[in-house]
């Protein structure tokens, strides 16, 4: 195993540009037989162990709270950038792992291999968390050694540069950074199918490792590099793009919802590097970004583009200098380019939504690319033609990562300047420039450099008391941005801001400070794009502050904060109440995803469980149950009347059918149910029954009633006649509608690439939707034209001015049209959703519509 290791490592590194014209000379790594794994401290904690469960027994399993997860821990509360050097274990070899077939390393053969790194004293190797199948993901730091005193100063002038950005811009300006290591971030192999990235960053950290070039040791004496090994070691493993959860990663970075995703935001919240490269593929001509507009309107674009058209210039060098014609493209003069979108796109490549991981991380004031390797192995090739693909795509990884560097050392001043700017505007609440730099200016194409101008909010409050509809999504929401790296004060007695006064308790994010612009992300609705650009990459809108359940207020640019009144918080967490005295019963109201988990553990601890027509669940008095959900799940058991229950109908354990998306089944996961997914063949070959389900979630045409058999289908209508809960979303959820002969409604669909965020006007005796959100999420939407006899709308969209923030062309279409409808059809109870309440598990405070239903 180690001899196929070692010449994957020591694969020619080429004439590649970083080190030098010739390649560095090599110092031999120790024999790994004898030399000592690591350093034996302890594999630190990490905000990925509590979340989830590892194992194939737990896949996919969400946390008991996910409403309320911990904060990360301080990596070390001293010295939190300073590496751990793990002791790195061996895994028993897989030889399905489909990197074998691709002649790249597989996932087994990484631990001896990073072993093999901690020969150098330049390498550190950390466990950063583990996958959704428990295995092992790896951060390697490259920098010179340096003593425990030294990474102290490290530290403290890391910190200084966004607790005090004026104060950092002074010391820089003094000569105080001039021995300062600026943090790099490479991550590889986020989408598992796309796997060069890995390859080729364990090539250069050999480089890094053992080389005696004095331009490798004077680059590790002024960086400190930070190498993701595999973002997604499950989808290394099994050839798929995303993760064991049916996840793409790199949509999620705004939400976190997965493991890996969690472990990278963590290291970017750590280091706040200078530049990050995420390496993907593949298209035909090497894409390097930065991106077509529209551009994010909450970063300091002025700022980022300056840097990131010249690295991506530095990096396109890189690439045309290792003389792969396959990687890149003619110009007409017969000269070789990459693909640069900003230079060379008009639309459909844009870094809108901070979802991917560049994105996320220029909210830390960094300079982020993502990489496009540019030959596709997979599919109908010989073996031959496959491993050609794979040597030009590593090479090509390889340039690009040293055309990174070499930029990140040449320029190493004036990137730090530029990120202490963009923290400085943000402490002095500045808005938002335009893209003055002559050299973006000259080679943007078409609106490319076209940015929207942004005066930030001067602060956000998330009340406590009676203003707040979610005191659980309330902490859980503080608590995110607390993970994300903002700062967020609590009013310790009551005070005014912005004119209004608020409850002592209330949340307030004061957006004068360093990361303002990922606060305002967060927690502002977006804007509508529809007429900026024909075409998006993906979706458009997205906000925690609207659609996470909480009560979120803005105070407007020019408002003033009682900051005497106000103290920072380290952690939120919403700690869950009883009523006080003995009680006949208790009150749950379902407002957050803890509320819905609360509910069915209760019901999957067989407990007796109602439900009011206000929507309202009914416990029995017994204090030695509730208290402990109470404060496992931070909700709040009231006290109730002997009217309030007297109509109460029983709710039991509900055994959910689904034929869903992955994203969908994750959070339905989250929620607390166990779904199944079930198909019309499983029914038809007798592995599923109806007698097993009480209800089915339908959104794809998996499970299509017209093609049961004779006596699958008169058992599914026998089903239906008995009282089961069909909900349906989106097309594919009234197609099943109409197969099986529901609701009498007709629908209408939006733009297939249409998304955003929607007002939206309740039925207030809904059981579905009477205590929701005045916000939805749609994507590709659908809504009801025409609704039949005995069927309830729910929800529809309000009348004038619905849309507020996404791109969706034709939109006036579907104003004050309905977009939630329920009734009961041939005896069940149907529920159909033209909005998406479970969309990558990001509107979290929709959960508890879809739960209503499901309970029904």
């Amino acid at each position: 195993m180690y001899v196929r290791v070692r010449r994957l490592l020591t694969a020619s590194l080429g004439t590649l540009l970083l080190f030098g014209p010739t390649p560095a000379a090599q110092a031999a790594p120790p024999d790994p037989a004898t030399h000592e794994a690591a350093v034996g401290s302890p594999r630190g904690p990490s905000d990925t162990d509590l979340p989830f469960g590892v194992g194939p027994a737990q896949r996919g399993r969400s946390a008991d709270a996910p409403g309320r997860q911990p904060s990360q821990p301080e990596p070390s509360a001293k010295l939190a950038g300073k590496p751990r050097n793990d002791v790195i274990k061996d895994v028993p070899a897989e030889l399905t792992d489909a990197s074998i077939a691709y002649n790249l390393i597989p996932y087994h053969d990484i631990p001896p291999a990073l072993r093999a790194l901690q020969g150098s004293d330049r390498i550190s190797v950390e466990v950063i968390g583990q996958s959704v199948l428990g295995r092992d993901l790896h951060l390697v730091v490259a920098t010179a050694p340096m003593s425990d005193a030294q990474w102290k100063n490290w530290q403290q002038l890391s910190d200084l540069r966004f607790s005090d950005p004026h104060a950092a811009q002074a010391k820089l300006a003094a000569g105080g950074y001039d021995n300062w290591r600026t943090p790099l971030f490479i991550n590889n192999n986020i989408h598992g199918n796309e796997w060069e990235g890995t390859d080729a960053s364990l090539q250069v950290l050999q480089e890094l490792a053992f080389s005696t070039d004095p331009a490798v040791v004077d680059m590790l004496n002024k960086h400190v590099v930070a190498f993701v090994v595999t973002n997604n070691p499950d989808g290394r493993v099994a050839a798929t793009r995303a993760n064991a959860n049916g996840f793409d990663m790199n949509r999620d970075f705004i939400t976190a919802s997965q493991p890996e995703v969690r472990a990278v935001r963590a290291q970017l919240v750590r280091y706040s590097p200078l530049t990050m490269l995420d390496i993907h593929g593949y298209v035909s001509c090497t894409l390097i970004e930065p991106t077509t507009g529209p551009h994010g309107d909450n970063y300091e674009y002025d700022l980022y583009i300056r840097h990131a058209l010249r690295n991506a210039l530095a990096m396109e060098r890189a690439v045309l200098a290792t003389g792969e014609t396959r990687a890149s493209c003619a110009n007409p003069d017969g000269s070789r380019r990459n693909d640069i979108p900003f230079r060379d796109r008009t639309q459909g490549w844009d870094d809108w939504p901070p979802i991917f991981t560049p994105m996320y991380s220029m909210y830390h004031g960094t300079i982020g690319h993502t990489i496009e390797i540019p030959l596709n192995p997979r599919g109908n090739l010989t073996v031959a033609e496959r491993h050609e693909r794979t040597r030009i795509n590593t090479a090509v990884a390889v340039a690009s990562i040293k055309g990174n560097l070499g930029y990140a050392t040449e320029h190493r001043s004036e990137l730090l300047a530029n990120q202490l700017e963009w923290f400085r505007r943000g402490v002095d609440g500045e808005s938002t420039r335009p893209i003055d730099d002559p050299l973006a200016i000259s080679l943007a194409r078409g609106d490319n450099v076209k940015t929207h101008l942004q005066d930030f909010a001067r602060a956000y409050v998330i009340p406590a008391g009676t203003d707040q509809r979610s005191a659980t999504s309330a902490a859980r929401l503080v608590q995110f941005m607390l993970d994300n790296d903002l700062q967020v004060h609590r009013a310790w007695r009551p005070v005014k801001l912005g004119g209004t006064h608020y409850e002592a308790g209330s949340y307030v994010v004061d957006m004068r400070q360093a990361k303002r612009g990922l606060a305002s992300a967060l927690l502002e609705v977006g804007r509508d794009v529809t007429n900026d650009f024909n075409a998006m990459y993906d979706i458009s809108a997205w906000s925690h502050g609207h659609l996470w359940g909480a009560t979120v207020q803005r105070v407007g640019t020019d408002g003033t904060l009682d900051d005497k009144g106000l103290r920072l918080v380290t952690e939120a967490r919403a700690t869950g109440a009883v009523a006080p005295g003995k009680q006949a019963n208790y009150g749950l109201a379902v407002d957050s995803v803890a509320g819905i988990q609360a509910v069915n553990r209760l019901l999957g601890d067989g407990v007796r469980v109602s439900r009011t027509a206000d929507g309202t669940f009914v416990v029995p008095g017994d204090v030695s149950v509730v208290r402990p959900i109470a404060e496992e799940y931070g909700v709040e058991f009231v006290r109730l009347t002997p009217p309030q229950v007297r109509d109460a109908t029983p709710v039991s354990k509900t055994r959910l059918g689904v034929a869903a998306n992955g994203g969908e089944i994750f959070a339905l996961r989250q929620m607390g149910f166990d779904p199944v997914s079930v198909t019309h063949t499983a029914f038809n070959n007798g592995t599923l029954s109806f007698a097993d389900f009480d209800a089915f979630f339908v959104s794809t045409t998996a499970f299509n009633p017209l093609s049961l058999d004779a006596t699958r289908s008169a058992a599914f209508h026998q089903w239906l006649a008995d009282g089961g809960t069909v909900v349906g979303r989106g097309a594919s959820g009234k197609q099943f509608n109409d197969r099986a002969g529901l609701l009498d409604v007709t629908i209408a669909a939006g733009r297939s690439d249409a998304n955003g965020i929607v007002s939206v006007v309740n039925d207030p005796a809904s059981p579905i939707t009477g205590n929701a959100l005045p916000t939805a999420f749609v994507d590709a939407p659908q809504y009801f034209t025409r609704i039949g006899d005995g069927v309830r709308v729910d929800q529809r969209l309000a009348a004038e001015g619905f849309f507020r923030a996404g791109h969706w062309g034709g939109q006036d279409a579907a104003a004050g049209h309905a977009v939630v409808v329920s009734g009961v059809a041939k005896g069940a109870n149907v529920t159909l959703f033209g909005t998406e309440p479970l969309f990558r598990a990001h509107p979290e405070g929709l959960y508890p519509q879809v739960a209503a239903a499901l309970w029904r």
